[in-house]
Order: structure tokens, then sequence, then C-alpha cells
């Protein structure tokens, strides 16, 4: 082996080092900086679900949940998820809300061959907030010294 080689080696095992070492750091010091305020954001997002969610008995919007996750794997940072649908909320007519959440949301069939049009409630209620999520990772890679 010749010696450029030898230093473009090291160079490179180096630059593994420092990435493992950043990627290490994020998931040590990044989850204390930014899970309150992402809370508060998925708690504005779930408020603006259920606002936009449409409401015939209103089951479906009462069923609306955020639940705050476990951190599984080593690269997440946070884990919450937002639900609609529930076996144990029911319309008027005695329906589970978890058997209609779906369709609600992205539309379906109807029996006569026609498409209803769907209400994407959650998918626009994220969409409306993905800025500030963003802006508050982006932050604290700042703070860590890893943004752009």
């Amino acid at each position: 082996m010749c010696y450029a080689q030898t230093i473009d080696m090291q160079k490179k095992m180096e630059g593994e080092e420092g990435f493992r070492q950043d990627i290490e750091r994020v998931r040590d010091d990044m989850p204390s900086l930014v899970a309150e305020e992402l809370r508060g954001i998925m708690e504005q997002v779930k408020q603006l679900a259920i606002e936009l969610c449409p409401k015939d008995s209103g089951a479906l919007a009462s069923s609306i949940s955020l639940e705050q996750g476990t951190i599984s794997a080593s690269n997440e940072i946070f884990n919450a998820q937002i639900y609609a649908g529930s076996d144990d909320i029911v319309n008027f007519e005695g329906q589970p809300t978890s058997q209609y959440a779906n369709a609600a949301h992205d539309g379906h069939m109807l029996a006569n061959g026609d498409f209803w049009e769907g209400t994407p409630f959650l998918t626009d209620a994220l969409d409306t907030f993905e800025s500030e999520i963003m802006d508050v990772v982006n932050r604290a890679m700042d703070a860590l010294d890893l943004g752009d």
C-alpha cells in the first residue's frame, strides 16, 4: 500500500468517526432541545385536525387523539402520533369511528360508483404546521453546530 492511499484511508476513517460522533450528539442532545416545542406543535396539529374534521355527529372529531410514543430506535429524536377513529367512540348510528375514519379522510367509492371526496383533515393539519416543525428541528441542529 502506498503512502497516499494510507492518508486517504485515514481521512475517510476520521470522517466516518466524526460523522458517527455527530449522530451520537444529535441522539443524546437534540431531544432535550426540541421535545417540549414539538409536543406543543403536535397539540396544535391535533386541535386543527379536530376543527377540520367533518362533523356529521362529531364522533370522529372527538376520537382524534395525540399520543406521545417512546423513542425506540437510536435515530429517533421524538415520537408522537395523532390518531383518528376508535372502536370505543361511536356515531349516532352506533358505528365505531374506526370503521369510517379512513374513508372520511381519504374518500371512498359510493354504491352508485361515484367517488366521494374525503376531507384530509389530518394531512392538512400536519401540512399547516410543517414549516414550524422544520424550524424547531433546524434551530436544534444549529444549536448543535450541525446545521447546513
